[in-house]
């Protein structure tokens, strides 16, 4: 089972949050900069952080940032596999972009196995139609005991026929001893897929390093393709390791960290839920030099809150059951009666209802919600899954884009937050009213990514500001900003890597 036509190179990383990622990212914008039409791939996903593809499919986000990168239309053979954990033992499988059933981590193995075959078709797919694919490893690619069912990793390269380059991490130390352990505990038919190296996050003159780099390059009979250095620059994390921080430093900001902070800045604080999904909506809250975010767990967190939100979830009712048990309750509505407003976002909207009926997420049928919004929730096994566009009538009619990811269909009472334009066959485009606006200070939607768009964040944030008697003027043009820090990216990699070679360039005549 071997790609007859495969052209690109697998990034595999000597363990999670190495750097794999951002890697590849800067490899596609690199490529992007010279007219190559790359696309990333990454066989199987873990990750609770998902985006909606252009065929109506589910993948995780770290790919669509990648496609981004690339400047390519996302798509469900980008990342064939995604596995979303839902419980302590139990995930939810997606397969080309649509969940397919569940799994318990006793079977992860076996089931893995049997898709090895879905993950070379979409690799296939995709590479029939680029000149480049530059895949993601997971995890570290010498992960012995779970090699039979690699979907990621060296098995899949294998299958696909691409080489594999290894990604370090100097930052925790013993980058040196990691590299030469996935060598030398790696069979022969793996081995001999690794070309080289690459050393990521290096502070300062990398020339110190070099004693060692040229031990393993003669000892492994391997290549040395380069240091990264630890860059300024925005790239959403993946998973929860990243809460409230950005893939690479966010010190440099592209230049907001030069700008003064408010002395009262928004006060924003979204609530840790177990299973947090698609915490990269607030990226753009986080970089704000004049709102203050911060992740929490306690009741007391909320004490100074302007805003508090409760986020997206993969497990609405246990969500509800932490939030009840944890006493977050009562300190919700003190917060309530002192002005502070309140956002749910998809499963943290459904928490505000009235009335939850899952049969399908937590199987457990029906629970009271919160109660703060007129409004119930009824869980269906189909999942939406849609990029909209739309207006807030409560902000100015502020136009709005954004996607949806749930199962649980949420019926409301209240004032809609937004109204949504959806294609009619029949009728033309038609509107359609979405989300819940109560009292203007509770507010709850199924959308992600509301905040991406500074037409709208701006007047959101500037009505809080208002409520709260202070002002706030918004001083970030996101898309802007993460256009140039990918093109950051992408000048940053070529100028500390031999990219030509890294990718085998000389195959495609160039």
């Amino acid at each position: 089972m071997t790609s007859s036509h495969a052209r690109g190179v697998l990034i595999a990383g000597t363990g999670s949050n190495v750097g794999k990622s951002l890697v590849v990212t800067g490899l596609l914008r690199w490529c992007r900069q010279r007219g190559i039409a790359a696309a990333p791939f990454k066989g199987q996903n873990m990750a609770l952080n998902s985006a909606v593809t252009i065929e109506r499919g589910e993948v995780a986000r770290a790919q669509a940032v990648q496609a981004r990168a690339a400047g390519v239309d996302l798509s469900v053979t980008m990342n064939p596999v995604l596995i979303k954990p839902t419980a302590a033992q139990r995930s939810q499988l997606i397969v080309r972009g649509h969940p397919v059933g569940e799994i318990a981590s006793g079977r992860w193995i076996a089931t893995k196995r049997e898709l090895l075959a879905t993950v070379v078709e979409a690799f296939e797919e995709l590479s029939a139609s680029h000149e480049l694919i530059i895949a993601e490893g997971a995890g570290s690619a010498a992960e012995i005991n779970l090699l039979e069912g690699d979907l990621a990793n060296l098995r899949f390269a294998q299958a696909v026929g691409l080489e594999a380059v290894l990604v370090g991490d100097l930052e925790p130390g013993g980058v040196f001893a990691s590299i030469y352990g996935h060598y030398t505990l790696l069979s022969e038919e793996y081995r001999s897929l690794l070309r080289g190296f690459v050393i990521n996050r290096v502070r300062g003159d990398g020339g110190i390093l070099q004693p060692g780099i040229d031990v393993l390059t003669r000892r492994l009979g391997t290549r040395w393709f380069g240091n990264l250095p630890l860059i300024d620059g925005y790239l959403p994390g993946e998973d929860a390791i990243n809460l409230g921080v950005t893939q690479w430093s966010p010190s440099g900001r592209d230049g907001l960290g030069s700008r003064q902070r408010s002395e009262a800045p928004i006060r924003v604080r979204v609530v840790e839920l177990p299973y947090l999904a698609n915490y990269t909506d607030f990226d753009p809250l986080v970089l704000e030099p004049d709102v203050d975010l911060r992740f929490v767990r306690r009741p007391e967190d909320l004490a100074d809150a302007d805003l508090v939100v409760l986020p997206g979830t993969k497990a609405t009712v246990t969500a509800l059951s932490w939030l009840r048990s944890s006493g977050f309750v009562p300190q919700l509505e003190h917060a309530l009666g002192q002005g502070c407003w309140l956002l749910g976002i998809c499963g943290g909207y459904q928490l505000l209802a009235d009335q939850i009926e899952d049969p399908i997420e937590s199987g457990v049928g029906r629970v009271n919600g919160l109660g703060l919004l007129r409004a119930q929730v009824v869980f269906e096994a189909e999942k939406v899954l849609a990029n909209v566009v739309g207006t807030a009538p409560c902000f100015g009619q502020a136009r709005v884009v954004g996607y949806q990811i749930h199962h649980g269909r949420v019926v409301a009472e209240e004032d809609p937050f937004f109204m949504l334009a959806s294609p009619d066959t029949q009728e033309g485009e038609v509107t359609v009213r979405e989300g819940s606006c109560r009292d203007g200070q509770i507010y709850g939607t199924t959308l992600h990514g509301l905040f991406d768009a500074d037409h709208l964040r701006s007047p959101f944030l500037t009505a809080l500001a208002r409520a709260r008697g202070r002002s706030f003027a918004s001083q970030l043009h996101f898309d802007e900003f993460v256009e140039r820090s990918l093109d950051q990216l992408g000048e940053v990699v070529g100028a500390h890597l031999d990219v030509a070679q890294l990718l085998g360039l000389e195959r495609l005549g160039g």
